[in-house]
């Protein structure tokens, strides 16, 4: 329940800076209920949904003293609390995956894929397909993707403005994609085994 003697979240949120826990359990009140059914609207979890919000709290009290908030305080709240709903769900995909049996994954793909080929080959088919693109998108990708330079750095490498270099890279990924196409499977495997 609203205390009366805050007026505003900015008012609140000035002291909460400061420390004044009454302006701290003033924010809390006003928006943990809210802030509850907004999460569980993403996570259909009652009690993650609570664990979040708990800590969305928490840690606004713990960095209460470097906290900016541009926006209103509750378009701060709700957006922080959606970012941790899709982090807490990436996170969750990621387990299943890892959760899954690579080595039968492996075997099925032997028995019901007749183009199967082993990991040296596969590697071998990927090398091939990045060397069969255009020269200068081949050059761009392997910029991009294999020393991790952005847009802007090879742009600036090559004298190039960063349209051309992000048309480049498109050009790339979609040859690539289509050459292989056929080892998608096999390529998330691969993935999934060495990353």
């Amino acid at each position: 329940m609203k205390q009366a003697k805050f007026k505003t979240d900015i008012e609140a949120l000035l002291k909460v800076k400061k420390g004044d826990q009454d302006a701290f359990r003033f924010l809390f009140d006003s928006y943990f209920a809210d802030l509850c059914k907004f999460l569980q609207m993403y996570l259909s979890d009652p009690f993650v949904s609570e664990e979040i919000a708990l800590d969305l709290f928490s840690n606004l009290w713990e960095k209460r003293d470097n906290l900016k908030i541009e926006s209103s305080f509750k378009g701060y709240l709700f957006q922080s609390a959606k970012y941790k709903a899709i982090s807490h769900l990436r996170k969750k995909r990621k387990e299943i995956y890892m959760e899954l049996d690579v080595q039968e994954l492996q075997e099925n793909v032997k028995e019901n894929n007749p183009s199967h080929v082993e990991i040296d080959e596969l590697r071998e088919i990927i090398k091939d397909a990045i060397n069969r693109l255009p020269e200068k998108s081949r050059m761009i990708y392997q910029m991009a993707r294999e020393e991790n330079l952005s847009h802007k750095q090879i742009a600036e490498k090559l004298g190039l403005t960063p349209k051309t270099v992000e048309n480049h890279v498109g050009i790339a990924l979609r040859k690539l994609r289509a050459s292989l196409k056929p080892y998608y499977e096999q390529i998330f495997i691969l993935c999934l085994v060495h990353f």
